[in-house]
Formats: C-alpha cells, structure tokens, sequence
C-alpha cells in the first residue's frame, strides 16, 4: 500500500467519523403516536358566539372522522365536552342528491 491510498483512506475515514458524529448529535424527530394502532387528531382551537369568555376547542380523529367541542372550565379544572359529530355523516347529508 503506497502512501497515497493510505492517505485517502485516512481522509475517507475521518469524513466517515465525521458524519457519524453529526448523525448522532442531531436531535430525532419527535414521535408522539407510535405505531399504527394510535389514531392520528387534529385539534382546532376557535370561539364561540355563545360562549363570549371561553374559547371552544375541536378535536377531530383523522381515522374514524369522528369530532368532538369542548371548552377547559376554569372553575373546577376541567375539560367539558358539549358535542360530538361524524363528519363524513354530515358532509354526505350536505351533498345534493342524484
């Protein structure tokens, strides 16, 4: 082996370690749902005409198409729900028929 492989490999390697540290060093990517049994939501936050102090809060399942409001009670620290829908449901009772 002749001095300049040797060096490549010294530069090959040290490019290697290099990457490695970087790959190790960077954060991961957050994984809140694990696996394909956790259904995926998506909550929305907005107000209420009837409710002027308390913000509502939607929180649909993207699986089953089911949603659920609610607003936190500050009273007594909790989370009161009031309503619940299917959204494919009302979006098929909103189409025209044929």
């Amino acid at each position: 082996m002749n001095r300049r492989s040797l060096a490549a490999l010294v530069v090959l390697n040290v490019a290697l370690l290099a990457a490695l540290i970087v790959t190790m060093l960077s954060p991961a990517p957050a994984q809140a749902q694990l696996g394909r049994a956790a259904h995926r939501y998506l909550m929305i936050a907005g107000h209420s005409a009837e409710r002027a102090n308390q913000s509502v809060v939607y929180i649909i399942d993207l699986d089953t198409s089911q949603m659920v409001a609610g607003v936190f009670n500050s009273a007594n620290n909790t989370f009161d729900f009031f309503a619940g829908r299917t959204i494919v449901n009302d979006i098929r009772a909103g189409l025209p028929s044929r």
